[in-house]
């Protein structure tokens, strides 16, 4: 029975990957969960002063960019009761695990924010972690806490239940990086749990 329920499900993820970037409403589900997920719980107590503006890298991390590499059943454990639709998001994770996604302006925030590309975060870090970095750089990530990165969305198979991986970064012993299981209600999506191990050398890319 183990077996035809992961056959099933792996099935239903082959068939689903072809349509999953054209389904306006998967991208609707996915900036909602990321809207809901921000700052990150590293940023969330700062002050306003510290908190001006939101810094998100602008392409998804994947399992080769956490640091350590870790899977989401590694991290959290299925709800009691009623674990297939868990069990469906991490096999989505792993037949998607390697890959990244392109991040839009799809996010609905409270504050300001600016998508990052690569070489943004890389000066970025520049600004936070070296000496050397200059007053041009620094002042261009003036106000931003971080850099938040996001993984892709995992879903089950009717989209109710998601897995997620957020890495908040503000410094080279200032990181944080949580697999977070989320549930659909409603129409509305909650967080139900998730705190992986905190990792200060996490990088954010």
């Amino acid at each position: 029975m183990a077996l035809r329920r992961t056959i099933t499900a792996l099935c239903f993820l082959l068939a689903g990957l072809v349509f999953a970037q054209a389904d306006p409403s998967r991208q609707d589900d996915i900036y909602a969960i990321y809207s809901l997920l921000m700052p990150g719980s590293l940023f969330a107590n700062l002050g306003p002063s510290q908190n001006q503006r939101w810094a998100i890298a602008d392409t998804t991390v994947n399992i080769d960019d956490m640091n350590p590499a870790l899977a989401p059943d590694a991290a959290l454990k299925p709800p009691d009761g009623n674990p297939q639709p868990f069990r469906e998001a991490v096999a989505d994770f792993n037949a998607r695990k390697y890959q990244r996604q392109t991040l839009v302006k799809g996010f609905h925030l409270s504050r300001p924010y600016t998508l990052l590309s690569a070489d943004e975060v890389n000066e970025f870090r520049l600004a936070r972690a070296s000496a050397t970095a200059s007053t041009a750089i620094q002042q261009k990530f003036s106000g931003y806490p971080g850099v938040t990165c996001f993984s892709d969305v995992y879903f089950d198979s009717h989209r109710r239940v998601a897995l997620v991986y957020i890495l908040d970064w503000c410094g080279n012993l200032c990181s944080q990086g949580e697999w977070v299981y989320l549930e659909k209600h409603n129409g509305h999506w909650t967080q139900r749990s998730g705190q992986a191990a905190v990792t200060s050398g996490a990088r954010p890319f």
